[in-house]
């Protein structure tokens, strides 16, 4: 069984005039279905505006869809209360683009890593900022930046953070909306790399949310296709990348700028010259 299973998701906002004014509904995400396996990577690309991150949020329910079911592991999110959503919310996580808007400048960073901890557990507070701490190293911020405070961190090493804080609760799922598009190029093949490894050490699932086709053929094992709300194409990323089918999906390819760099065997590289 898929850990993830979206069917027939659609979901439209109301639209206003210079004035404020209520005008037409306009479609976001238009009948969209696909499956994410357990430790998969499914990459949802597209131009903005194509409904990639909205459906990101509906598949967390952050948004609430028009129609159409989000079925995780088995049970309908779109029928649960909210208590039982909360209880089921520690197993889905989500990783902003922006690390500076998604930490609390208030914080620092040992408490908004353990901070979920207090949310969604009875642990006292030595072993919240404990867990906080390891969590910390696994990412690869040092302990002593556990009293700094996120306008003290680099963009690269507040994304680290946020990425330890999406960790805290041990998820199945991770929907990541752009997670590097805010790090100096330089900064992101860090950070994907430390997401690969993450994801083959914890056997999480990734919804990789995405506008450039270079991240997405170095992580996703899938990618998802999605043009004006509507998916156009999905595949294997070896397929969508070698062999597109849609026309859209071979314009998005034509404007990658460098290809990414493959080994003797084939295998796609990560942090090298021409990689992203």
């Amino acid at each position: 069984m898929s850990l993830l299973d979206v069917s027939a998701i659609s979901k439209s906002f109301a639209g206003r005039d210079l004035l404020g004014r209520r005008t037409r509904r306009l479609p976001a995400v238009h009948d969209v279905s696909f499956s994410l396996e357990k430790g998969e990577c499914l990459a949802v690309v597209g131009e903005s505006g194509a409904g990639k991150s909205t459906l990101g949020r509906i598949v967390l329910r952050l948004i609430k869809p028009d129609a159409g079911r989000v079925v995780f592991d088995g049970v309908d999110l779109l029928a649960l209360g909210s208590r039982e959503m909360r209880r089921l919310r520690q197993r889905m996580q989500m990783i902003f683009q922006d690390p500076y808007s998604s930490l609390d400048p208030r914080m620092s960073v040992a408490e908004a890593v353990a901070e979920p901890l207090l949310v969604h557990t009875d642990l006292d507070r030595a072993a919240r900022l404990r867990r906080g701490a390891e969590l910390l190293d696994r990412v690869g911020i040092g302990r002593r930046y556990l009293d700094r405070y996120p306008a003290e961190l680099s963009g690269g090493q507040l994304q680290r953070v946020a990425i330890a804080r999406a960790l805290t609760l041990n998820p199945s799922l991770i929907v990541c909306d752009e997670p590097v598009a805010a790090l100096d190029v330089s900064v992101r093949a860090q950070v994907l790399n430390l997401l690969r490894e993450l994801q083959e050490e914890l056997g999480l699932s990734y919804l990789f949310v995405s506008h450039d086709l270079a991240l997405v053929e170095v992580i996703a094992d899938r990618v998802l296709v999605m043009a004006e709300g509507r998916v156009v194409e999905q595949g294997d990323v070896e397929q969508i990348f070698r062999s597109p089918t849609h026309e859209y999906t071979q314009g998005l390819l034509s404007a990658i700028p460098v290809p990414v760099p493959r080994d003797a065997a084939g295998r796609r590289m990560v942090g090298i010259q021409g990689a992203p």
